[in-house]
């Protein structure tokens, strides 16, 4: 079994979901920051830098979809969607935006936590190996990639 104790960052408007869901990662061992909305989060996130985030899509005020592409735009953390909203366009349109993982709500909590396992376990390998990081930028096999301008150049220099 893989060590856990993550740094888990809960994004929901629903003070239950939060709740639970804190409940249920602090007792699977990981460490937890709740926020109810887009002006929580950001405060969060000035002072640690989570492992993930678990990130609603329907927040008032700024969605999550869009906090997801800033998310994107600006880092490499892990973000799966949990969300109300769970059929197929909606799905499609969150991982386009960026998200690692989309979680149509009601959810079983064992699925959550076998989801975030996954993608924790497929982010880790990604930072580790492959492409070489460098702040924003990512450079594998003579392609380039800017992450904070969501550019993808290939060996040739020519931006897709």
């Amino acid at each position: 079994m893989e060590t856990l104790g993550h740094d888990i960052l809960i994004v929901d408007d629903d003070g239950e979901i939060r709740r639970l869901v804190s409940k249920l990662l602090r007792e699977d061992g990981h460490r937890v920051t709740a926020a109810a909305s887009a002006a929580e989060m950001r405060e969060a996130l000035a002072h640690r830098k989570p492992d993930l985030v678990l990130l609603d899509v329907m927040l008032p005020g700024t969605d999550g979809l869009t906090l997801c592409r800033e998310l994107r735009a600006t880092s490499d953390l892990a973000i799966v969607m949990l969300t109300a909203k769970g059929d197929d366009l909606d799905r499609i349109v969150g991982l386009e935006m960026g998200a690692d993982d989309y979680l149509a709500k009601p959810f079983h909590p064992r699925e959550l936590l076998a989801r975030i396992r996954a993608v924790l376990r497929r982010t880790k390998a990604g930072s580790t190996g492959g492409g070489v990081k460098s702040g924003r930028e990512i450079r594998f096999a003579g392609w380039r990639l800017d992450t904070a301008r969501r550019e993808l150049t290939d060996p040739r220099g020519v931006v897709i």
